[in-house]
């Protein structure tokens, strides 16, 4: 069973959106896309073009394309103001090695085999002169993060446990392609090591372009700590999905106010669920997603480049 941090962040904060939105429980999502994770996705795929090089005018003929409401307007800021102010310095600096970087492992504080921790790291580089590999965490924001929330955050430490993996892996293939194509003379490659999880935040703004860059590098205990607590949180959602544990309410103010599925929690409250009879009564707002959301990124992804 696959878990990824935003899963896990839903069954802590209200295990009845959890139940509505887990890809191990109903897999609901709204017909129409909220405009928020639009922008998102347009400002991601946007970096990721320039990242591969593609020409700023062609990815901003893409941008206007996607374009859906005024708010996006901010876009044709940040966009063109990170290729100019941020991204040459990068593309000399760095070796794009991957784009939205798919990953699944079994973390080793787990004595469960069928527990997997799943997600997607936008972008992942090396820096050639340090020998290191880096991961990339695309974020647009109003403002920027408060820096202790920053620092707690679960997804940059679970992205570097997955990145630890990559790394792993990438020194393996360089050392078997040294056996298989070296000759004698060839020194053996020196294996890359883990630079960090970048946190490369943007602002949403019309007339300015502002950015941070946080490099999030966590020592073995503080890792090591966190996980140990994450794997029980993911063992406490696998029990509840596989039991089919209804999911309760947890009402807050703002939350519920933002939360999309909110009609649902209106008209049942704290009744339990049944799948079809919600997907019935709701089929003009919501559908089963048929694939996994990671999945529907990865392919966008790959479209693209």
């Amino acid at each position: 069973m696959r878990f990824d941090v935003s899963e896990i962040k839903e069954f802590r904060g209200c295990t009845r959106k959890w139940e509505l939105t887990s890809r191990n429980r109903f897999h609901l999502q709204p017909k129409v896309t909220p405009p928020q994770f639009i922008f998102g996705t347009i400002f991601h795929e946007a970096l990721h073009s320039l990242y591969m090089n593609t020409p700023l005018d062609k990815v901003m003929e893409g941008v206007r394309h996607e374009m859906c409401t005024d708010s996006d307007a901010a876009l044709l800021a940040m966009i063109p103001g990170y290729a100019k102010e941020v991204l040459p310095e990068d593309l000399d600096r760095f070796r794009v090695l991957d784009i939205e970087h798919k990953f699944d492992f079994v973390p080793e504080e787990s004595d469960d085999p069928d527990l997997h921790i799943c997600g997607s790291i936008d972008m992942i580089v090396l820096d050639p002169e340090a020998n290191k590999i880096y991961g990339f965490e695309h974020k647009t924001c109003k403002n920027f993060r408060d820096t202790t929330y920053m620092w707690m955050d679960e997804q940059p430490r679970v992205y570097t446990r997955a990145l630890q993996q990559y790394i792993d892996e990438y020194n393996a293939k360089r050392h078997q392609e040294w056996m298989d194509n070296g000759s004698p003379i060839d020194a053996e490659p020196v294996p890359a090591t883990l630079g960090g999880i970048y946190l490369n935040e943007v602002k949403k703004l019309l007339r300015q372009f502002q950015y941070r860059r946080s490099l999030m590098v966590y020592p073995e205990d503080d890792l090591s700590n966190f996980f140990q607590h994450f794997v029980q949180s993911c063992k406490t959602c696998k029990h509840a999905a596989e039991e089919g544990r209804p999911g309760i309410p947890n009402p807050d103010w703002f939350k519920c106010q933002m939360c999309e599925y909110r009609t649902i929690c209106e008209t049942y409250q704290y009744q339990s669920l049944e799948k079809a009879k919600v997907l019935q009564e709701f089929a003009e707002e919501f559908q089963e997603r048929e694939t996994d959301h990671l999945d529907e990124k990865v392919e966008r992804v790959n479209e693209g480049v």
